[in-house]
């Protein structure tokens, strides 16, 4: 008898080739656009570089001389990465004066932002009249919509003790978005997601591995353009969770909650991977759905695009086939 393709496998189909095409797009020359605000000498270039995988961004501790953009780029599985820093834009500097000429010349040296990150130590205790006056000329510049792809990078978490630390990030996350809501309104203010990190360890002091968190909420709020290209650049480096190992993995990190930041193992490197949890997989899910398959009802169709996207990215190959791979685990968890 004939076998009939029910509705659910039809759009599971064709959900697989929209993303197989969006792949092979990226890794046909499509850019992907960091911009980074903060103060100097927060941890940007090392965040940015240990989230890329390769040191994108020279790292140094240097003081701030003039207010000016620097662009650094590199090229990750054909897709064109190019971080933007913006040194100068929330430090006290003589040439503080000059703040809209330099939104100016940003406005066209930046032709787009795929993500924006604010970066601030989590150790810090208030927000400074400098980081003040960066967030009001980001949002003055690039208006109220750039907060919807941006996220709050919380570095130096590991200065802080276990206990102090979940008030810590609670206070801090609370004192930015007051600042953000000034210019972009309460409601998107307090959807600008909040990651801490830590350039010194793996872990945070919660003991939960800080770059799948990363990843996942720089990934959650990417544009439809900048999903593929994201993707297409990290690829092999991401690793989804085996069901059979949750547990393990929970009971791990069980135990490494309580024992000092200092005596937390390896500092990170660009290379490590990129380990998600189940939370995280499923985010990701859901946003790859939400953005590129609005019309995907159907109970089970996440796993059906599993079942599609493994066989294509098999017989594809390369980066598009390891990108459809890495779906199909996400889509089958």
């Amino acid at each position: 008898m004939p076998q009939f393709e029910s509705e659910a496998e039809k759009q599971a189909k064709q959900f697989v080739e929209k993303l197989k095409q969006k792949f092979i797009d990226a890794e046909n020359g499509q850019q992907f656009t960091f911009l980074l605000v903060g103060k100097t000498g927060v941890g940007k270039s090392s965040t940015i570089n240990t989230l890329i995988g390769k040191e994108i961004a020279p790292v140094g501790d240097y003081e701030p001389t003039t207010m000016e953009i620097q662009n650094y780029q590199c090229n990750m599985n054909g897709v064109e990465i190019i971080v933007t820093d913006t040194p100068g834009l929330c430090d006290e500097l003589e040439e503080a004066g000059n703040d809209y000429k330099y939104l100016e010349m940003m406005r066209k040296k930046v032709n787009k932002i795929d993500s924006m990150w604010f970066v601030t130590r989590l150790d810090d205790t208030r927000v400074s009249t400098d980081e003040k006056k960066g967030i009001k000329l980001i949002s003055e510049g690039f208006k109220a919509k750039i907060w919807e792809q941006a996220i709050i990078v919380f570095t130096f978490a590991d200065n802080l003790s276990r206990e102090k630390y979940p008030i810590a990030l609670e206070k801090r996350t609370e004192l930015i978005r007051k600042e953000i809501a000034k210019y972009a309104g309460v409601a998107i203010a307090n959807n600008v997601p909040a990651v801490a990190v830590t350039n010194s360890n793996i872990f945070t002091p919660d003991g939960n591995k800080w770059l799948g968190e990363l990843f996942t909420q720089v990934y959650r709020r990417l544009s439809e353009e900048g999903i593929a290209p994201f993707l297409m650049s990290t690829v092999d480096r991401i690793k989804t969770p085996e069901k059979e190992i949750v547990e393990k993995i929970k009971e791990v990190a069980g135990e490494i909650v309580g024992v000092p930041s200092s005596s937390l193992p390896t500092k990170p490197s660009y290379d490590q991977d990129i380990e998600l949890t189940r939370q995280q997989v499923e985010l990701i899910q859901n946003k790859t759905l939400s953005t590129l398959a609005n019309t995907l009802v159907y109970a089970g169709t996440g796993a059906l695009i599993g079942s599609v996207a493994g066989p294509v990215g098999a017989a594809i190959g390369g980066g598009v086939g390891g990108a459809l791979g890495i779906m199909a685990s996400i889509f089958s968890w």
